[in-house]
């Protein structure tokens, strides 16, 4: 069998596999060397990598390593531009020479350090819930607490643009799960209906900032639902914690809804530049993810360094209100620069803002020529997105300067252009 160069790599196997083709050698032969075409090509964008760790401007070198190029970055997810602030980095060495490199054991084996207790503690205060619980990564916070949290007689519903990890935790839970449409609450208010009575308790789950269409959630409206149907709200903040309300606190905070949710979730390894992540709660829900969320039980602990760059992101936040203030003018100024030439920007809000280009080959070879004229991101299409919903996304930062802009705008027009995404009557502002 052979296929197209812009066949998805995972859309391919599974075409292998509808076609009797199972045997693991035989379907990464066939992988590997659709993969290579693609890095011959200059059409693999996933394997590109930085040189010498993220920025906003940084070398950029291709899956085989055999050249570089020298790119404003759109693909990072640092929005305050932390990961590079000399505060933030004299903190993270001081810390390490006073509690050396790593954890060494799990939270619960005696992993724990002043540093780590301390940054729950400054979670729990900023976020203003009872108690916060830190895990190692944002991804395992999920994974461990929606794999932990239902009974055997509930049902979670969740926004079918959740992200991996919300689903494996869900699947890993063993329990009744249904999605909804995307942010689509009259298809949530159908499901509670229909569920309602059936199940002991009903989580729902949705995220405040889609990473893939750069939208926010309608929490208000899913919280008003709660005054007709009886459900628990689980929100994750990856997108939009260190980056929403006062100090930070996140898009719960920013619309005065902490009460009324009974989960906060968040990564700290994107607007806080560190890794690691946290549930925001009530107290009495510590000891059963202490016990069943195995991501927690049995996961080594970040390390003090990330722990402390955690706590000197969040002060750096605290003591600074024009890192979140920069991000959103630099969201708003390029944002209206690409709604004036054109381009689809579906209903993104955040700063993230995704560029929709539904045509696969027409996609790869626009990212492939913007990567040439020295502006980097990464192609998404089928599996991870709908087959027609393909996009390239530029995720802002603070340190995104007006002509770093100013730059990628100029280039996108040009080759929204020449390749038919927009149409050429229209003209920036």
């Amino acid at each position: 069998m052979r296929t197209t160069i812009s066949t998805p790599i995972l859309s391919y196997m599974k075409q292998l596999e509808s076609q009797g083709l199972t045997d693991i050698e035989e379907i990464c032969d066939y992988l590997y060397e659709h993969y290579v075409q693609q890095v011959d090509q200059g059409l693999y964008s996933n394997g590109r990598y930085i040189e010498r760790g993220s920025d906003v401007k940084a070398k950029v070198s291709t899956a085989l390593g055999d050249s570089s190029q020298e790119c404003i970055l759109w693909c990072i997810n640092h929005y305050l531009g932390l990961n590079r602030n000399q505060k933030v980095i004299d903190k993270v060495c001081k810390a390490v020479q006073e509690y050396g490199t790593g954890s060494g054991t799990s939270a619960l084996s005696g992993g724990m350090s002043t540093l780590h207790k301390q940054v729950e503690h400054k979670l729990q205060q900023l976020i203003g819930k009872e108690s916060v619980l830190l895990f190692p990564t944002g991804f395992t916070a999920n994974l461990g607490c929606l794999s932990a949290l239902p009974g055997k007689n509930d049902i979670i519903i969740f926004d079918r643009e959740c992200h991996a990890s919300i689903i494996d935790g869900i699947k890993l839970s063993g329990k009744k799960w249904v999605t909804f449409k995307h942010n689509n609450l009259h298809d949530l208010e159908q499901k509670l209906s229909k569920y309602q009575g059936d199940y002991e308790n009903i989580f729902v789950v949705v995220e405040s900032a889609y990473s893939m269409s750069g939208d926010l959630a309608p929490l208000q409206e899913i919280v008003l639902l709660k005054q007709k149907y009886k459900f628990l709200i689980y929100v994750d903040e990856a997108h939009t914690f260190g980056i929403y309300g006062t100090n930070g606190a996140g898009y719960c905070s920013h619309l005065n809804l902490v009460e009324n949710i009974d989960f906060i979730v968040a990564s700290l390894s994107k607007a806080i530049a560190s890794i690691g992540g946290f549930v925001a709660m009530k107290s009495k829900y510590i000891p059963l993810l202490h016990w069943r969320a195995n991501a927690y039980t049995f996961q080594t602990c970040l390390t003090p360094g990330d722990a402390a760059a955690i706590l000197a992101s969040l002060e750096e936040i605290e003591n600074n209100s024009r890192l979140i203030n920069s991000l959103h003018k630099n969201n708003q100024y390029m944002r209206q620069h690409l709604k004036n030439l054109g381009f689809d920007l579906g209903t993104s809000q955040s700063p993230i803002i995704p560029i929709f280009i539904p045509d696969v080959e027409k996609l790869q070879a626009f990212n492939k020529e913007l990567y040439s004229r020295g502006i980097f991101s990464v192609s998404i299409f089928y599996p991870v997105v709908k087959p027609h919903e393909g996009r390239i996304r530029f995720t802002l930062s603070t340190t995104h300067t007006k002509e770093h802009i100013d730059t990628t705008v100029k280039v996108l027009h040009e080759l929204g252009l020449k390749h038919g995404v927009i149409k050429s009557e229209m003209v920036a502002a």
